[in-house]
C-alpha cells in the first residue's frame, strides 16, 4: 500500500544531512544503525492490564504508516520550533531512532539553525512480523526534501545544501499497544527515484 502525504513545517534538507552521518537501516550496509524497542519485562506484573488486542495485518500497516509520519512530523515540527525536547518525538519514536532525531535538532539548536518549507513523503510498509498478528513492520520512503531548508534564527546569513529525493528506511514496532518508531535512517540526496 502507497500513501502520499504533504507535510508543513518541515526540517530542511541539511537538517537531515545533519543526521545522515553513518545512518542506514539496519538491513543495509556499510553504516548499520542498531534498531532497539523497549526493554519488556519477563513477566507482565499482577497488575499489569491485558494486552490491546492483536492487529490484523492491514491495521498494522495502517499504524506502521501512521506511526512514521508522525515521528517525521513531530521532527518537522521540532526543527521549525528549535526544540529538541518537542513532545511528540516521544509519542511516536524511541530507542535508536529517538536518539538521533533528538541528537540533530540538539545540533541545530547549538548551530541557532531553524528549519522551514514541505517535504512530500512516499511511504509503503514493505515487510511486517509475525504475518497473522503483526507487532514489527518495515517502512520505505522516498521523502522529497526539494522544498526545505534550515536557516539562522538571528537572521544571519547561512548557505544550506540542496534537498532531493532521500531514500528513508524505518523500523516501527507495536511497544505497549502503541506503534512507534525504533530505528531510522536517512540517506543522501539521489538515492531514491519515484
Amino acid at each position: 500500500m502507497k500513501r502520499t502525504a504533504t507535510r508543513t513545517g518541515i526540517l530542511a534538507a541539511a537538517a537531515l544531512a545533519a543526521l545522515l552521518a553513518g545512518c542506514t537501516h539496519k538491513d543495509q550496509t556499510p553504516n548499520a544503525l542498531p534498531t532497539s524497542a523497549a526493554p519488556a519485562s519477563a513477566t507482565p506484573s499482577p497488575s499489569a492490564s491485558p494486552s490491546p488486542a492483536a492487529d490484523t495485518p492491514d491495521q498494522a500497516k495502517q499504524h506502521a504508516i501512521a506511526a512514521y509520519l508522525g515521528f517525521q512530523t513531530a521532527f518537522q515540527k521540532a526543527g521549525a520550533a528549535g526544540d529538541p525536547e518537542f513532545p511528540d518525538l516521544a509519542k511516536y519514536g524511541t530507542g535508536a531512532a529517538l536518539q538521533l532525531f533528538t541528537n540533530g535538532l540538539k545540533a541545530n539548536k547549538t548551530q541557532g539553525l531553524l528549519s522551514r518549507g514541505a517535504a512530500v513523503f512516499h511511504s509503503a510498509v514493505t515487510s511486517l512480523s509475525p504475518p497473522a498478528a503483526p507487532t514489527k513492520a518495515s517502512v520505505q520512503d522516498c521523502m522529497d526534501t526539494s522544498k526545505t531548508e534550515r536557516y539562522k534564527a538571528d537572521g544571519s546569513a547561512y548557505k544550506d545544501s540542496p534537498g532531493g529525493l532521500r531514500l528513508v528506511l524505518a523500523d516501527v514496532e507495536r511497544i505497549g499497544g502503541d506503534w512507534k518508531v525504533t530505528g531510522i535512517g536517512i540517506r543522501e540526496v539521489g538515492s531514491c527515484k519515484l
